[in-house]
């Protein structure tokens, strides 16, 4: 990887007039990301089969205590279907192909399956995504990873994690909310709804998302500013390396 200081310049070129219509939209309806305390905490059905799925990651495993869990078995789709056969509260775990883990504290209830779509917060490192990352030049790699992610239409290995404005700097006259993000191997992609909620237009400028371990920074608007009232979304690239 060439130094921050590259990675500015590269920013700004890569400030283009991109299609509204290609963003993509936030997190899916069901979608859970990990709690602070690092744990799910789900209601799971004990009449009726359960399943969870992992976006951008296949399930490969489900264990709990003995006498918790039945009809275990994966789908093509690369989720797991289960049943608790207890009525008391239990944790399992469900691994995945990609290394992940997720521990759910399960309470166990009558009535329906219950579908749950899960998402990490750790980054995860495949060598699908560092062949990708590394068989192209630089400046091609960040342009072609922000098109892509535009489009929702991650590389091959790149897997969804949990959105957070946490690590990212905003300017102070704007407001941030997290929409979604995926990480690669040595590279972790947000994207940001940006909202201005005063009643005069601020300036967008690259360098004022910068901080250290940013790659590169793309509006999805050519504007220099953004009016009062209006919004629109950055994409950060930055390295995955001890992000959420």
């Amino acid at each position: 990887m060439k130094s921050n200081l590259m990675a500015v310049f590269v920013a700004a070129a890569l400030s283009v007039a991109l299609p509204a219509q290609a963003s993509a939209s936030a997190l899916p309806a069901g979608t859970l990301t990990l709690p602070q305390k690092g744990q799910f905490t789900l209601s799971v059905s004990s009449t009726n089969p359960n399943m969870i799925h992992i976006p951008g990651d296949v399930v490969s495993a489900i264990s709990g205590p003995a006498g918790t869990l039945t009809e275990k078995h994966l789908t093509s789709s690369g989720a797991v279907v289960f049943t608790a056969v207890t009525d008391k509260p239990f944790t399992f775990y469900v691994e995945t192909r990609k290394g992940q883990t997720f521990p759910v504290a399960a309470t166990p209830v009558k009535g329906q399956g219950k579908v749950y779509r899960l998402l990490g917060d750790m980054p995860v490192s495949t060598p699908e995504a560092k062949a990708w990352e590394t068989a192209q030049p630089y400046e091609s790699l960040l342009l072609s990873l922000n098109n892509q992610a535009m489009k929702s239409a991650l590389p091959d290995g790149y897997t969804p994690v949990k959105p957070d404005v946490a690590g990212i700097t905003v300017p102070s006259r704007l407001q941030a909310s997290a929409e979604q993000a995926w990480t690669g191997h040595a590279l972790r992609i947000d994207r940001v709804r940006i909202t201005n909620p005063h009643s005069y237009g601020v300036a967008l400028r690259e360098q004022d998302f910068w901080k250290r371990g940013v790659r590169s920074v793309m509006f999805d608007s050519q504007a220099s500013t953004l009016m009062a009232g209006a919004t629109l979304r950055v994409f950060i690239i930055r390295d995955a390396e001890g992000q959420p």
